[in-house]
C-alpha cells in the first residue's frame, strides 16, 4: 500500500509541475514520508524520537488516509502557497497521528488548525469565508482549553502523560472533567450539538480545503476520541448510554436535515455528520466490533466524503451553481459524470461492496451487542442515510435540465482520475478485511 501512495505522489508531480525543482520536493517529500512510516512500522518494539513518537495499527492506517488524500490533492491546480499549506498540514497530520505524549498530540493537534484556518481565508471565493474561518478557529480552539486543563492535572497527579501507560492505568475521572477532556474531540468530529462550523467551513472553503478538511482533519477528532474512551474505559461505560442516545438522535435529525438542503455541498457537509455520529456511537461501546468498525469508518468517510466533495465542485464549475434544482437532468449531458455520482452516492449509502457497508455492519453489531433497546432507532438511520443519497442523486442526474447545453463546462481526464483514485480503495478494500483484525 505505502508503494502505490509512493508512486501516486511520484506520477502526480511528473505530470503536473513543469517545474523540476519542485517535483523534485515532491518526490523528496513522498521518500521521506514513506521511509518514516516504513521505520515507524518495522521498528522492533515500535518506539522511536526519544519517547515521543510511537506507532499502532490505528495511526499506520491513519497515516495511509493521509497521505492518499494529499496525493490526491497535489492533481488540484491551486496557488503554491496553498500547495506548500497542504504538505505542511500533512507533515503535522503524521506527527499528531504518530505522537506518543499527550501534550505533543496537543499542541500538534492545535497547529494543525493553522493550515486549514489560512486555506480557507486564502482560497475561499466569497466574503463569508472570513466568517466560517473565524467559526472554526474559535469553535475548536476554545473548546479543546479545557483539555489541556485536564493534562496539566494528570500530569501532577501521575507524573507522566505516555498515552501507554494511561492506557494501562484504567484512570477514573470525574464527570465533569470527563465531559470536559471529550469536548474538543466532540467539536472536532464533530458530533452533534457541537456542529455548528461544520458547514459554514465547507461551504466557503475551496475544494481541496473541503477535501482535507472531511477526508482527514475530522479524523484527528475521531482519533482522539478513540485514545480518551481508551485511557477512560470506566468513565466511557458509566456515560456510554449517553454519548449513543446522543449520537444515534443526532444522526436521525441531521439525515432529516440534509433531505431538506437544495446545497449540495451543504449536504455533503451535513452527511459526514451522520457518519460521525454512528461512528462515536459505536466507539464507546468498548466492544472490538465497535473499535475496529470505527477505524474502517474512518478511512471509508475519507475516501467516500472526499471524493463527494470533488465532484460536487466538478458540477459547480460545469453548471456555475451548487444548487441541486439547478443541476437536474445532468445525466442527458454527460452520462459518464453521472456514473461517477452513481458510484460515489452508492458508497455514500452503504452499497455492496464498499467499505462503507463493512463498517456500519461492525458499528450496527457492537451497538446491538451493547443494548438491543437501540434497534429500532438504528433502522430509522439506516434507512434515512439511504433516503438522502438518493435524493442527491436522483435530483441532480435525472429530471429534464433546466442549464443550456451551449453553457455547459467539459469535464477534463484528470477529474476522472481524482475520482476513480477516490473509488477503487473504497470499494476494493473489502478484498483483504484480515487486516483489519490485526
Amino acid at each position: 500500500m505505502m508503494k502505490l501512495i509512493l508512486m501516486l505522489f511520484m506520477s502526480i508531480s511528473l505530470m503536473k509541475f513543469k517545474s523540476i525543482k519542485f517535483s523534485k520536493s515532491i518526490i523528496m517529500f513522498c521518500a521521506s514520508s514513506y521511509m518514516l512510516t516504513m521505520l515507524l512500522y518495522y521498528s522492533s518494539n515500535m518506539w522511536i524520537g526519544g519517547g515521543l513518537f510511537f506507532m499502532d495499527y490505528y495511526s499506520y492506517m491513519l497515516v495511509i488516509l493521509s497521505l492518499w488524500i494529499s496525493g490526491c490533492m497535489l492533481i488540484i491546480n491551486m496557488a503554491d502557497l496553498m500547495e506548500l499549506m497542504v504538505l505542511g498540514l500533512m507533515n503535522l497530520l503524521m506527527l499528531c497521528f504518530f505522537s506518543m505524549n499527550l501534550m505533543m498530540f496537543y499542541l500538534i493537534f492545535e497547529a494543525s488548525l493553522l493550515p486549514i484556518f489560512f486555506l480557507i481565508l486564502y482560497g475561499g471565493y466569497a466574503y463569508e469565508r472570513y466568517e466560517a474561518a473565524m467559526y472554526m478557529m474559535m469553535y475548536t480552539a476554545v473548546s479543546s482549553v479545557p483539555f489541556m486543563w485536564v493534562l496539566i492535572m494528570l500530569f501532577f497527579e501521575y507524573k507522566s502523560l505516555m498515552i501507554m501507560m494511561l492506557i494501562f492505568l484504567n484512570l477514573k475521572l470525574d464527570s465533569v472533567m470527563f465531559f470536559l477532556c471529550l469536548m474538543g474531540f466532540m467539536v472536532k468530529l464533530p458530533t452533534f450539538l457541537f456542529h455548528i462550523w461544520l458547514p459554514k467551513a465547507h461551504v466557503e472553503a475551496p475544494v481541496y480545503g473541503s477535501m482535507i478538511l472531511a477526508g482527514v482533519l475530522l479524523k484527528l477528532g475521531s482519533y482522539g476520541m478513540l485514545r480518551m474512551v481508551q485511557i477512560f474505559s470506566y468513565n466511557t461505560i458509566q456515560w456510554s448510554h449517553m454519548m449513543i442516545t446522543l449520537g444515534v438522535i443526532g444522526g436521525i435529525l441531521m439525515s432529516l436535515l440534509c433531505l431538506i438542503q437544495v446545497d449540495m455541498k451543504m449536504l455533503v457537509a451535513y452527511s459526514s455528520i451522520v457518519h460521525m455520529s454512528l461512528l462515536i456511537s459505536g466507539m464507546v461501546t468498548l466492544t472490538k466490533m465497535g473499535l475496529i468498525g470505527g477505524l474502517m469508518m474512518m478511512l471509508a468517510h475519507g475516501l467516500c466524503s472526499s471524493g463527494l466533495f470533488y465532484i460536487v465542485n466538478i458540477n459547480y464549475e460545469c453548471f456555475g451553481s451548487r444548487l441541486i434544482y439547478l443541476n437536474k437532468g445532468s445525466m442527458s449531458i454527460n452520462p459518464s459524470l453521472s456514473l461517477m455520482w452513481f458510484l460515489m452516492c452508492s458508497s455514500n449509502l452503504s452499497a455492496p461492496v464498499s467499505l462503507n457497508l463493512i463498517s456500519e455492519i461492525f458499528l450496527l453489531m457492537g451497538l446491538m451487542s451493547w443494548s438491543v433497546s437501540v434497534m429500532g432507532m438504528l433502522m430509522v438511520m439506516c434507512f434515512l442515510s439511504a433516503t438522502y443519497s438518493l435524493y442527491l442523486f436522483s435530483l441532480s442526474q435525472h429530471g429534464e435540465s433546466l442549464v443550456l447545453q451551449m453553457n455547459y463546462k467539459n469535464v477534463f481526464v484528470k477529474d476522472y482520475f481524482m475520482l476513480i483514485l477516490h473509488w477503487i480503495p473504497l470499494n476494493f478494500l473489502f478484498l483483504s478485511m484480515g487486516m483489519f483484525m490485526m
